[in-house]
């Protein structure tokens, strides 16, 4: 049988086109030649996310996004269809998170398998969730620091504004400094020679405080000499005095406990405290036969005269009362 030419180049035309179109689903990720299992994962949102984005687990591609479809009953969620090598087990706690692959805004999901327990068949659904990006983690790092960079140029705008404003005042600040600056050099002119004999005088006298013999070490020296020996001479002075001290009182000491003298003899003999004792009974029992008996102590005549045998009776009395 004889194949026309024209059905020679249908059949070449067709054999192109599923060429191409295999190579270009293969250079997507699409592989036709193995198989996966189908899962689903719903989102709030995609930010980019595209089919043929790679699955990954632990940094391995594992699978790629096929479909996308917005579920506009369920508020606008995305459904993502996610075709999965069929040799990885999925559990019921799988997430599968939509993160940045790279800075420029790729995305990617990673799957997050976790402990396998219950097992996803094909057709389960996974649950979603979106990864911060890495523009909105710069920009909350950044943010803080914008904020200080405004700050300060604000801040920095406020003294340049103080200082246009007091132009004026730093103008005449500035020439009053140009000024005293002109001063000191007409001083300094006008004094060389006073500030050279000043620096010949001040040269000599640190030459003769760092002559050996004569300086101020040498002067140091026998000033702490001399400060030792003072410090030494009193002390002993003050040692001896204390020594003398100590050895007066250490002999008193040992004459009241041996006997010795009026505080020996107060120590060890109680005679004076019983004498001192009766002499103070007598005079409380005087004072009071005094104030009991005054006439026998005072008497008075208007004539001069007194009865002595009744002197002698009172004195006899006293007497008696004294002598008990």
């Amino acid at each position: 049988m004889k194949i026309s030419k024209e059905a020679k180049v249908g059949l070449l035309a067709v054999i192109a086109g599923s060429v191409l179109y295999i190579g270009f689903n293969f250079l997507k990720g699409v592989d036709f030649f193995s198989p996966n299992n189908t899962y689903f994962a719903i989102y709030d949102k995609i930010d980019g996310l595209s089919p043929s984005n790679p699955i990954m687990i632990n940094g391995l591609t594992v699978g790629r996004v096929g479909s996308i479809t917005i579920m506009q009953h369920r508020q606008n969620k995305i459904l993502v269809e996610l075709d999965i090598e069929d040799d990885i087990v999925l559990s019921d706690s799988t997430v599968a998170l939509l993160i940045d692959s790279d800075f420029l805004g790729s995305k990617a999901i990673v799957l997050e398998v976790g402990r396998v327990v219950n097992v996803l068949q094909e057709g389960d659904t996974i649950r979603g969730i979106v990864d911060q990006g890495m523009a909105e983690a710069i920009k909350e790092t950044a943010m803080p620091v914008i904020n200080n960079v405004d700050d300060a140029v604000t801040n920095l705008n406020k003294i340049l504004a103080n200082i246009a404003n007091n132009e004026a005042g730093i103008n005449q600040t500035i020439d009053n400094f140009r000024q005293t600056s002109e001063d000191i050099k007409l001083l300094a002119a006008e004094n060389r020679q006073q500030i050279s004999k000043v620096s010949s005088d001040m040269a000599r006298l640190s030459g003769a405080l760092s002559d050996p013999d004569k300086g101020i070490i040498p002067m140091l020296a026998k000033l702490n000499q001399f400060t030792d020996t003072l410090n030494n001479l009193q002390v002993t002075q003050v040692m001896d005095k204390a020594n003398l001290a100590m050895q007066n009182l250490n002999t008193i000491l040992n004459d009241i406990k041996e006997g010795h003298g009026t505080l020996g003899k107060l120590a060890h003999n109680d005679s004076l405290y019983r004498n001192l004792n009766q002499s103070a009974r007598d005079l409380d029992r005087l004072l009071i036969d005094v104030r009991q008996n005054p006439k026998r102590y005072v008497h008075f005549s208007v004539f001069g005269r007194k009865d002595k045998s009744k002197d002698k009776v009172e004195e006899e009395e006293l007497r008696d009362i004294v002598i008990e």
